[in-house]
């Protein structure tokens, strides 16, 4: 009989204890959505994710499009963590021109408009915002009305009458010309003809949109000795030397190692400038160019010289130069020279970093 009420006491605790949980859940969620939310107080505009950043920035475009003030967009702008905020609007701009969302979506014509206020739109802004002329509307010029001109009518002439001669004497003195006579008109002076316009010659475009403006090696003390670093920091800077977010870099097509977009990282980097963009290498060596801007856009590029962190790939010289070894005899000594039972393999293989930037030749 006791065992009988224990186990009838079991069974109204389990199925007492679901709906109990359940009850505490739905209490703390109503607590915390409803009587105690959570509050964001002192945010930084910085501290945004990709996507409210963006959202940010048409917001500040529409605020500009409906006032014009380019000082207040500017200033609301410098708030982001981006290299450079204004690039940034531009590659915006370009990225929702070339999605297509139409003709007349706002946050689109609001982008393009902010961009032009900022004197980085580029060519596919202006043919998105283009409006096209109507033809000019042909004017008919009447001809001159003929107006006839009555004949002359034939008024006849008295015959002359006969006036006596008057004899001149011998001793009289001839009369002198007036003074007041007309002078007699010479052929006009020949007109000058005008020389040929000068043609302005057409500047040669530049062969390729980006170009490797730096390249270097770092030494073993920036590197943070020789089990530091094995990346490449890449930096890519606009026609005006400023950073550019959104260039996408990769190795050589044949190879398809490597995608990064310039923006992925804004760091300083010594005082060399800002990196956008990391590789890492892994005992191995790579070429990188520019091969979009924005994303999706093909562009052409000059491409890197090879940099690696294989020994026999740096070469002694420079390895000698950045500080892993002292002299020709040692490296031959200590380096792994990639063959076999020479080099003792002593170095930094697999831990060498590079720094490298490309600059636009041209604003887009």
């Amino acid at each position: 009989m006791e065992m009988r009420k224990l186990n009838r006491k079991l069974l109204i605790l389990i199925a007492i204890a679901p709906v109990g949980c359940l009850a505490g859940l739905l209490f703390g969620l109503f607590i915390g959505w409803q009587l105690l939310p959570v509050e964001y107080t002192n945010t930084e505009i910085g501290d945004l994710s990709p996507s409210d950043t963006e959202e940010f920035v048409v917001m500040v475009a529409t605020e500009f499009c409906s006032g014009g003030d380019v000082a207040r967009a500017h200033l609301r702008l410098t708030e982001l963590d981006v290299a450079n905020p204004e690039q940034y609007v531009a590659y915006l701009a370009d990225k929702y021109v070339q999605e297509d969302r139409g003709a007349a979506d706002r946050d689109t014509l609001d982008l393009v408009c902010l961009a032009e206020g900022l004197n980085v739109s580029s060519q596919s802004m202006v043919a998105y915002v283009a409006t096209p002329t109507s033809p000019p509307t042909l004017t008919f010029t009447p001809l001159p009305t003929a107006t006839l001109t009555p004949a002359p009518t034939h008024t006849p002439t008295p015959p002359p009458t006969d006036t006596p001669a008057v004899e001149q004497a011998e001793d009289s003195t001839p009369t002198p010309p007036a003074e007041n006579a007309a002078p007699t008109e010479g052929p006009p002076p020949p007109t000058a003809t005008p020389a040929p316009p000068t043609e302005t010659p057409t500047p040669t475009p530049p062969p390729v949109d980006f170009v490797v403006n730096e390249v270097r090696m770092l030494t073993i003390e920036e590197n943070g000795g020789c089990r530091g670093g094995h990346q490449i920091s890449i930096s890519v800077l606009d026609a005006n030397g400023q950073p550019l977010a959104g260039a996408v870099v990769t190795d050589l097509p044949e190879f398809g190692n490597f995608r990064v977009t310039s923006g992925d990282k804004n760091e300083p980097f010594f005082d060399w400038g800002t990196v956008l963009a990391t590789v890492d290498m892994f005992k191995g060596s790579t070429q990188l160019l520019v091969a979009e801007y924005p994303p999706g856009n093909p562009v052409t590029s000059e491409t890197s010289p090879t940099m690696g962190s294989n020994d026999w790939e740096i070469g002694i010289p420079l390895l000698i130069e950045k500080g892993y070894c002292t002299d020709e005899a040692q490296c031959s000594r200590d380096w792994n020279s990639g063959v076999a039972g020479q080099g003792a393999n002593a170095l930094c293989w697999g831990h060498y970093s590079w720094w490298i930037v490309f600059q636009a030749t041209h604003p887009f």
